[in-house]
């Protein structure tokens, strides 16, 4: 039987479908309707009503004649997405150290977390533009170039989420503000910030998106030259470069994206 690890703060039905949906998961092949209800522990009834529902998603597929549950096509692409973006992230990181030597500018890699953008990859350069940082720190998401990124290219539920637990009653006035910025960061297709994380640094950021112009995880160059933030600065188009190269490309659409454009995919 599957382990009910559903918290207090959840929704019930939702978790009890995704209950069914790992039931069947788990299996080699077609389930039953009966061994289905069996392991995840409900009633047949109830689990023929989620059951249906799952597969009116196409979460589940349900073969004709026999009757039984297998996976269905938008599970086989969520799978296939998250395999593709913690690959990408993977390939960025070790890459990164590449992108530090030739912008001679200290890099790290950042994806959405609770707190907002997360560090998961630093690469000090030779000369060193800030003290060396760990896994876990988390960057400034209103002002840092970073968090624009996140701000312009993000999932705007999960940023609203971060922001307005960060802001309270004032986040509507704070996007308000920094309206115009988030426009300028989604054309240009970098984000640049002066002084953000420590006095006298210039850092520069872009993303690495997926299918939907969505971002997967930002990079970020950061320098003591002043110049570095200038759109024709060897060092964005390095970045641009970058992101370019471990983006997920399209295939198939007869007109380029605006993030498209700007990173040449």
């Amino acid at each position: 039987m599957v382990e009910d690890r559903e918290g207090g703060s959840g929704v019930k039905s939702v978790s009890q479908a995704i209950r069914i949906l790992n039931v069947v998961a788990q299996m080699d092949g077609p389930v039953s309707l009966k061994e289905i209800a069996a392991r995840a522990g409900v009633a047949p009834s109830k689990a023929h009503r989620y059951l249906q529902s799952l597969c009116t998603c196409g979460f589940l597929s349900q073969a004709t004649k026999s009757g039984a549950y297998d996976l269905g096509m938008e599970t086989l692409r969520l799978g296939l997405a998250a395999i593709n973006r913690v690959d990408i992230i993977n390939r960025a990181g070790e890459a990164l150290s590449s992108l530090t030597s030739e912008t001679e500018s200290d890099s790290f890699l950042t994806v959405w977390a609770d707190n907002g953008p997360t560090m998961v990859r630093f690469e000090r350069s030779k000369k060193p533009a800030m003290a060396m940082m760990g896994a876990g720190v988390s960057m400034p998401v209103l002002n840092s170039a970073t968090g624009l990124v996140f701000l312009a290219f993000g999932n705007p539920d999960r940023v609203a989420e971060v922001v307005r637990r960060q802001e309270n009653e004032n986040y509507d006035a704070v996007m308000k503000q920094i309206a115009a910025r988030i426009e300028t960061v989604r054309e240009a297709g970098y984000a640049s910030s002066i002084g953000v994380i420590m006095t006298g640094r210039q850092c520069i950021s872009a993303p690495i998106i997926s299918y939907d112009d969505k971002v997967i995880a930002a990079v970020s160059l950061v320098s003591t030259k002043p110049d570095i933030v200038e759109p024709d600065s060897k060092e964005v188009k390095a970045l641009l470069d970058f992101c370019k190269l471990y983006s997920i490309r399209k295939r198939g659409y007869s007109e380029e994206t605006l993030i498209e454009k700007r990173i040449a995919i």
